[in-house]
């Protein structure tokens, strides 16, 4: 069984997640009780290999989560290639895509209807209150550290969304970290303090500076949703730290 999770809104994700639970439970599978493996990241994909076939030793389906799988080319094409084994395999998959691309996205769709499980792909995209605004070049001046005009596009955003599209940016500022994060995996790990290239731009974080910043962000959401803070007030703390 396969399912993917695509797209950056919070509270779709949730709620997908829930539709997921509720989707096997008609299949009178109980989601508590899956024996579930260590993550599959883009750097390990091969290792989804090993689950297309039966139950656990003791008899448990096994529950596999794979993350980002799809915005890299190698372990995308696999995806594509291995769609089947997956949709047909007892064993339940779900592939959480935030950051994967649109055409990506579709492309699974379509792939998706012919083997007609078209609903198990769950949209979670953000939808923008105004389609002239959007927060990419906000996370661009922060991958730059340029404070000064990060800070004043955030002022842009805020006048034009107030609170109402804080998941919006925090969604964007996760992308961009991970993006961000991607580039110092790949690159060279000698150098504690270095420069990072991300399409053509140069960007200047130490390793424990992206760290933190990631670690951050994800509480961020987090304790926002759990009412301890206000999620804007707290994405502009974070970029005037930068």
């Amino acid at each position: 069984m396969f399912y993917i999770i695509f797209g950056t809104n919070f509270k779709k994700r949730e709620a997908s997640r829930e539709k997921i639970h509720q989707a096997l439970k008609t299949k009178k599978i109980d989601f508590d009780s899956l024996l579930e493996v260590p993550k599959i990241s883009k750097e390990n994909f091969s290792l989804l290999a090993n689950y297309y076939g039966g139950a656990s030793l003791f008899g448990e389906k096994v529950l596999i989560n794979a993350e980002d799988l799809l915005t890299k080319e190698e372990s995308r094409e696999y995806i594509y290639k291995h769609l089947e084994d997956m949709t047909k395999s007892d064993n339940i998959f779900i592939l959480d895509e935030p950051f994967a691309l649109a055409a990506t996205f579709q492309k699974l769709e379509r792939e998706l209807d012919k083997l007609d499980i078209k609903e198990n792909i769950f949209d979670c995209r953000e939808t923008l209150v105004k389609k002239d605004v959007e927060p990419f070049y906000l996370c661009e001046l922060i991958e730059k550290r340029d404070k000064k005009n990060a800070w004043q596009e955030w002022k842009k955003l805020y006048l034009e969304w107030e609170d109402s599209e804080a998941q919006a940016i925090h969604g964007a500022l996760w992308w961009k970290w991970k993006m961000m994060w991607s580039a110092y995996l790949d690159g060279d790990r000698n150098n504690f303090f270095r420069v990072y290239r991300l399409s053509s731009k140069e960007i200047r974080y130490s390793k424990r500076e992206l760290e933190e910043f990631g670690k951050e962000i994800s509480l961020m959401v987090m304790k926002a949703n759990n009412g301890e803070l206000d999620l804007m007030r707290s994405l502009e703390k974070f970029i005037l730290k930068i």
